[in-house]
């Protein structure tokens, strides 16, 4: 029984899933749109959202390169946590909606990540708007194309689902133009650090003479020289976010990239889920002793039970009774009578029958 308990332990324990936990939502993620529970509940506990949604694009968008748009939520009340989950779509069918299906990439999410889903906090109600940028790689081909923005959210009563999605937002990507200063199209921004260290970014750059790095710190702006296509941010102190971005020149139009957005955060706790299997497995077998240690050895139960060698030694301390000890022992319960044995009797025979003997006198019989 014991063993069977720790096998069900141990299948417990290796089914068990490192996590991040995320109250009230879901976590960042690369994620189909859903109905925030509408497509498996009851209609008593989901609702569209009353959300105003939009996207900004920029002027111009080369296919393969690199550009920001800005998604806006307007003009709704959540729940109390003020948390909106907002993803970048290219259909409102909720199936093959992935950006990535349509060639788009999402370089830098409003959350520091490449994801097309994040959860945003924020100070959403019915009179404030929103808005979050994205860093996206257009398609490698020039075309149109279709983004759609789409939200979910509580309601501040409690208890609904709300769920949303935008319009069709066309994008048209235009074919690059000879020699236009861009960055390479392998090329990638780096999106986090630790606080406390410098960050050295290395461009890689195409048809560029000369470029410059703008870089943002709240309503700061300041100019980093960029030497042999490398420069540094500074080290921040504190968790936070700057941004930068870098100005392009050559012989074809000068181009500025988008805003890249460097968040600096505390290091944070790693788990390696192998080691943690593996000390989980050996914590089992370090149960599975101790209690092996602690369960009596079958000769130790045998013996427990087993009362011959007891049993022996009360019949050693008693002493055998021989037919002399019994006559003895009758001897002294029979006394001879004062006119001595019956006539023809031995001492022997009294010793034996002397008391069945005294019973028949005593009853008249001679």
């Amino acid at each position: 029984m014991r063993i069977r308990v720790g096998i069900v332990l141990l299948l417990m324990l290796l089914s068990a899933t490192i996590s991040t936990a995320n109250p009230g939502g879901k976590g960042d993620d690369i994620r189909s749109r859903d109905c925030a529970g509408s497509c498996h509940a009851s209609s008593s506990s989901n609702g569209v959202s009353s959300a105003n949604l939009s996207i900004e694009l920029p002027d111009e968008i080369y296919a393969g390169l690199l550009m920001e748009i800005i998604t806006s939520v307007r003009g709704v009340d959540v729940s109390s946590n003020n948390l909106v989950g907002m993803a970048l779509l290219i259909n409102s069918d909720g199936a093959k909606d992935l950006p990535a299906n349509d060639g788009w990439e999402v370089i830098t999410d409003p959350n520091g990540g490449v994801n097309n889903y994040v959860e945003i906090s924020d100070s959403f109600s019915s009179q404030t708007s929103v808005n979050r940028s994205w860093t996206l790689r257009a398609p490698s081909s020039p075309g149109s194309y279709e983004l759609y923005l789409a939200v979910q959210h509580g309601s501040q009563e409690g208890g609904i689902a709300m769920s949303g999605i935008s319009d069709s937002v066309e994008v048209q990507v235009l074919t690059v133009p000879e020699n236009l200063p861009q960055l390479s199209p392998e090329w990638k921004p780096i999106n986090s650090r630790l606080i406390g260290e410098e960050t050295t970014i290395t461009l890689e750059t195409m048809n560029t003479e000369s470029a410059t790095v703008e870089l943002k710190n709240g309503a700061e702006i300041s100019i980093i020289s960029v030497t042999d296509g490398k420069f540094t941010i500074p080290a921040a102190v504190n968790p936070g976010t700057v941004e930068w971005r870098v100005i392009l020149e050559g012989e074809g139009p000068t181009q500025t990239s988008p805003w890249f957005r460097l968040t600096a955060q505390l290091p944070g706790w790693s788990v390696d889920e192998t080691s943690l299997y593996v000390q989980g497995f050996a914590l089992f077998l370090l149960g599975a002793s101790l209690v092996m240690i602690q369960r009596p050895k079958e000769e130790i139960i045998d013996k427990k039970y087993d009362n011959t060698n007891q049993v022996i030694a009360v019949e050693a301390s008693i002493p055998e009774l021989t037919f002399t000890q019994t006559s003895e022992i009758v001897t002294e319960a029979t006394p001879i009578p004062p006119e001595g044995l019956p006539e023809g009797w031995t001492m022997e025979q009294w010793n034996y029958y002397g008391h069945e003997h005294l019973k028949s006198l005593e009853g008249g019989a001679v």
